[in-house]
């Protein structure tokens, strides 16, 4: 009798042993598939804003494709386009586990980076871009901004829970507009070759990339105490010295003095006692005078404080605060490298901002009286016939490498309206940077 309680004892524990670690078990399974959900959930998102950037990076170098003339600048771009496409790929493997191979998406990132690459190609070998191929860009562009559209809604849909990611993947295998999309012969026949073309070291003319060099400006000048720094700020600002004070001092390649009060902050650099920046935190009200008043007040302000030979280039404004940039302007040529933002107020006409970083990085005497195998009027010959030329001005431009090249500048329209810049090296003559104009009510931006 006591041999068989002890019998039942035994199996109740063991039962209770087993129930207990089943338990364990599962909560364990259950906490190690939660995390490796939250996980490749995480690697998906990563994935679908990547392969929306990447998508983006398509479309703005097929807009780039259809205005460029010399071979150079259709290899960048064409480059460009295919090493966008490889990596959205890659993203779409990611989001749609390995079957981005059944998704109409998958193969037209195949045949845009192909035909482009193709394009180049013919390019090279000294033949022009055709009409019909001209077309195909176009309605290429086209569909990548619409299928980037696409991604960024089902970006927001799924960060917002309106979908889950495996309505995310039947989505994208199942994309009925790139099936309406007649990518014709060339694109099927295009062989898919890459060449390790040099990427272009041009950053734009309203570049603020500076922090790679030494100022020439300042580099001999000498050096100032903290109290002379705090005597030149307060002067710039028109107040007096005890109103400011002392918040830090940094060192780099334009070393400062930095000061305070309740309302703003600037600093002076340590050689030459030249201030760098001002900032004044505040809101702006109702506007009450226009864009083109406040760049004209920000004019009369460089010229206030030595800066006279200065031309405004673009301008933005946010939360009623309008940011002008001015560039060096000299015997007709626009130094873009010498940069000097000045911020308005539109409520008021105040200065809330000023940063001399970029000219006090860069300003130097340079010397373009070289004779150049291309003028001005002849480098314009070289533009794509598709477009009207604007304007043409002659310019010096920054690069990625904190240096600087002169070049031709054309103010450019598309027959669809685009606006664009395309710089033209005035010795081989090659286009060394295209960059399409955005126009809106905040101003005008460039990409």
């Amino acid at each position: 009798m006591v041999k068989s309680r002890r019998k039942t004892v035994r199996k109740a524990s063991f039962l209770i042993a087993v129930i207990v670690f089943l338990a364990a078990w599962g909560t364990l399974s259950t906490v190690k598939y939660m995390k490796s959900e939250r996980l490749l959930n995480a690697t998906r998102e990563r994935a679908l804003t990547e392969l929306g950037t990447h998508l983006d990076a398509i479309s703005l170098n097929l807009n780039k494709c259809l205005y460029a003339s010399t071979s150079p600048m259709i290899a960048n771009v064409s480059t460009e386009v295919w090493r966008a496409s490889t990596a959205a790929k890659t993203n779409l493997s990611e989001i749609t586990d390995g079957e981005a191979e059944l998704s109409e998406i998958y193969k037209f990132l195949s045949q845009v980076g192909e035909y482009t690459m193709t394009l180049n190609e013919k390019s090279a070998a000294g033949k022009k871009i055709s009409k019909e191929e001209t077309a195909m860009l176009l309605k290429l562009s086209e569909y990548s901004e619409s299928l980037s559209s696409q991604i960024n809604y089902l970006i927001s849909e799924e960060q917002s829970g309106g979908l889950n990611f495996e309505q995310v993947k039947s989505t994208l295998s199942d994309d009925e507009e790139s099936r309406k999309l007649n990518l014709g012969e060339e694109l099927d026949d295009a062989g898919q070759t890459m060449t390790d073309y040099p990427t272009l070291i041009y950053d734009g003319p309203f570049s603020d990339n500076i922090d790679t060099k030494k100022s020439k400006l300042i580099e001999k000048q000498p050096k100032i105490s903290k109290e002379e720094a705090q005597k030149k700020a307060a002067d710039f600002l028109g107040i007096d010295e005890t109103e400011l004070y002392f918040l830090s001092e940094c060192e780099s390649n334009l070393s400062c003095y930095s000061f305070y009060n309740s309302d703003l902050t600037i600093s002076v650099t340590k050689k030459g006692g030249l201030v760098s920046y001002m900032l004044e935190s505040r809101f702006a009200d109702e506007a009450t005078i226009s864009e083109k008043e406040a760049i004209e007040k920000a004019k009369l302000f460089l010229n206030t404080k030595g800066y006279k030979n200065v031309k405004e280039t673009y301008y933005a404004t946010i939360d009623g605060i309008c940011t002008i940039n001015f560039a060096f302007y000299e015997n007709s040529v626009t130094y873009y490298t010498d940069l000097i933002k000045v911020s308005v107020a539109l409520d008021n006409g105040e200065i809330t901002g000023f940063d001399s970083t970029g000219y006090l990085m860069n300003h130097t005497r340079r010397s373009n009286d070289g004779k150049y195998k291309y003028t001005l009027e002849t480098g314009a010959k070289l533009l794509n016939s598709n477009i009207k030329l604007k304007s043409a001005e002659k310019v010096f431009i920054p690069t990625d490498f904190g240096s600087e090249i002169y070049a031709y500048e054309y103010h450019c329209v598309a027959s669809d309206g685009q606006e664009v810049l395309i710089y033209i090296d005035p010795e081989t003559g090659a286009e060394v940077e295209i960059l399409i104009l955005l126009y809106s009510d905040n101003g005008v931006l460039t990409k």
